[in-house]
Formats: structure tokens, C-alpha cells, sequence
């Protein structure tokens, strides 16, 4: 119980982090040795995680209720529930592109679809509640801007991505036609709430001191929207030929210009925040402290790999595939790194504090506090 207490939606970034390794690893454009293999175990591992996750959350609501509402009165806590709408579309996507593989192609199509809707539904939800909390209900300052202030609404844009896969699989054309205008709206709303964004966090960065090593990592997050877009705008083209034939060749010339131009800046924030992430660990930094916030180097850099992935098979270009390649080896060496850390913070009770032993020792620390 005291787990369940503890735990928040925050943990669903492990969920989409793994999830995001286990179907670039399977699905990778070159060859990997045991890729299939590894993307396998991964996505097993992936449905032990979610699982363990989505039950901890629903207990959470029956047993801490107020705690659970709390994290909607709380500015930083909130935003994490666009993680939770993430982690399930990239358990839908794994579904389809790994599942299909495992189980009966039929059925897995299926799940996926059912998954798909289930984080679509959430996604709306995140993108609308958790800003207008912003709005209206919660006190920040100017110089609390954090590039984590796209993680409630990142989910449509990963929605569209995940969803655009699934677009063959929706019966006929009219059928079709309506997931893209949906898939569609819901990559135009995260687009331009991400440049709104964006803009609020760059003028954060110039104005104010500069991130301290604990914020460092969310700088990472500017990357994920990007790389979905990139995702989004060349896999339609791929996908919506029997409902826009005509316009095959339109969509792909937008698909492709736009998702190159998107690479640009993608590849502009990864130096930026690398930079940061440099500077604190240099003699003139303070460090970076590991918290669940380490995720940020994992499924930002694993959505900007998908979009070029996409991009690969949107252009067939070599350039991109060497791309795709550097970008899958930094995340693989990411996850690893922070993956450890993250089994080793649980092990110890940094992260959560489950045996007797640490909750213990929280009390000698609360009661030196106290006097």
C-alpha cells in the first residue's frame, strides 16, 4: 500500500521508454544482429511494466484517492499524466508492429486498435485538462518554464504517429478518411502548441539563469514532438494511397520537405541540450542528479530516431539511414545508463521507498527534520 501511495503517473515515462526501444530495435530499417530477438524480450518486458504500472495507478485512485486528486492540484505533477496517455499509445504501437509478429496477426491488429482508442481518448484529455489547470488553478512564475510543459501535450502528435500505421486497417475509405482528418487534427494541435511552447522555454532560457543540472535533462523533451512529426508527416503518405491517390504525389512531396526541414531543427535541440547536459557535468556545472526525470534522454531521442526512420522509408536515402543508425545507437546507450540507474534508485528505495527498511529510515530523516 505504501507503494501504491507512492506512486505517480511520472512512472509511465519507463513505459514509454521501453516500449519506444523494443519496436526501433525490431523495426530498424538495417540490420541489427538478434534485433528481432532483443525487440521481443523488450516488448515482453514492455507488458510486465505497463501492467505493474496501470495497476499500481488504478489502486492508487480506489485506495489514496486525495493523493491521486492531488496531482492534479500540483503544477508538476500534472504534467505527467501525458506520459500515461504516451505510455499507452506506445503499448498500442508495439502491439501492432511486434504483437503481429508473435501472435495471431488478426488479433494483435485488433488490440492495437482498441489500445489506440483507449490513448486517443486520454490524449484529448491531457491536452485539454491539464493546460487549462495551468490556466486557471495553478501558480507558476515565469522562470519555472520547462520544456516539461509539453508532456501534456505531446500525446495527440503520438497518437497521430501511432495512428497513422494503423490506417490500412480501418475497413474502407470512408472509414479511413476519418482517422486521418482525426490523426490529422490531433498532429495540427500538438504542432502548434509545441511552437507556442517552444517559444515560452527559449525566452525562459535567455531571460533567467540558466538550468540548474536537476532541469538539465528536460531540455530533451523538445526533441520528442519533433521526431513524432517527422513520423506523422512521412508515414501518411505511405499509408493514405487508397483514399488520396490523386494526391499521392502532393503528400509526399510535403511529406518529405517537411519532415527534412523538421530534422533540422530536431538535430538543433539535440545539440543545444547536449550542451547543457555537458556544462553540468564540466567543473563549471552542478551535476546531474538522477530522478525520474533521466527519462527525458530516452523517449525524446527514441521518437526524433522514429521520425528518421520514417524518413527513411519515406526517401530511401543513405544520408538519413547513417542518420538513423548514430541516433539508434545514442539511445541504446541512453536506456541502458538510465534504465540501471532507474533499477538500482528502485532497489535502494531512492525512488520508492518499499521495504521496511526504507520506510524506516524516512522516519529517522523526518523526525531529525522535525527537531
Amino acid at each position: 500500500m505504501s507503494v501504491i501511495r507512492q506512486f505517480g503517473p511520472n512512472w509511465f515515462t519507463t513505459v514509454m521508454g521501453v516500449g519506444i526501444v523494443a519496436v526501433l530495435t525490431y523495426t530498424s530499417p538495417f540490420p541489427i544482429p538478434f534485433g528481432h530477438g532483443i525487440g521481443i524480450v523488450l516488448f515482453g518486458l514492455l507488458n510486465v511494466i505497463f501492467g505493474l504500472a496501470f495497476l499500481f495507478w488504478l489502486f492508487r485512485w480506489i485506495f489514496h484517492t486525495d493523493e491521486a486528486l492531488n496531482d492534479f492540484r500540483h503544477p508538476a505533477r500534472a504534467l505527467f499524466y501525458g506520459a500515461f496517455a504516451m505510455g499507452i499509445n506506445v503499448v498500442g504501437n508495439d502491439y501492432l508492429l511486434i504483437g503481429a509478429h508473435i501472435f495471431n496477426s488478426s488479433v494483435a491488429i485488433e488490440v492495437s486498435k482498441v489500445i489506440w482508442v483507449a490513448g486517443t481518448v486520454v490524449s484529448i484529455f491531457t491536452v485539454i485538462v491539464v493546460p487549462y489547470l495551468l490556466f486557471v488553478e495553478h501558480q507558476v512564475e515565469q522562470h519555472q518554464t520547462l520544456a516539461t510543459w509539453l508532456i501534456p501535450v505531446v500525446p495527440p502528435i503520438v497518437a497521430a504517429a501511432t495512428g497513422t500505421n494503423l490506417i490500412p486497417f480501418w475497413g474502407g475509405a470512408t472509414a479511413q478518411f476519418a482517422i486521418t482528418a482525426l490523426i490529422l487534427a490531433m498532429f495540427g494541435t500538438t504542432f502548434f502548441l509545441f511552437i507556442m511552447i517552444s517559444a515560452l522555454v527559449y525566452s525562459r532560457l535567455v531571460y533567467h539563469k540558466r538550468l540548474s543540472g536537476e532541469a538539465a535533462p528536460s531540455l530533451w523533451v523538445e526533441i520528442g514532438p519533433i521526431g513524432m512529426s517527422m513520423a506523422t508527416l512521412s508515414t501518411l503518405p505511405i499509408k493514405t494511397n487508397a483514399i488520396f491517390g490523386q494526391y499521392a504525389n502532393l503528400l509526399h512531396a510535403l511529406g518529405m520537405t517537411f519532415s527534412m526541414a523538421l530534422w533540422g531543427i530536431g538535430i538543433w535541440w539535440i545539440i543545444i541540450s547536449a550542451m547543457h547536459s555537458i556544462l553540468h557535468l564540466s567543473k563549471r556545472g552542478e551535476g546531474l542528479p538522477f530522478h525520474m526525470g533521466w527519462w527525458s534522454y530516452v523517449f525524446p531521442i527514441g521518437s526524433f530516431t522514429s521520425g528518421t526512420y520514417a524518413l527513411v522509408h519515406l526517401v530511401n536515402y543513405p544520408f538519413y539511414t547513417i542518420a538513423g543508425f548514430a541516433q539508434f545507437i545514442i539511445l541504446w546507450i541512453c536506456f541502458v545508463v538510465v534504465f540501471i540507474r532507474t533499477a538500482i534508485g528502485v532497489w535502494k528505495g531512492n525512488l520508492l521507498q518499499w521495504r521496511a527498511s526504507h520506510m524506516n529510515q524516512k522516519r529517522l530523516l523526518n523526525g531529525k527534520t522535525t527537531a
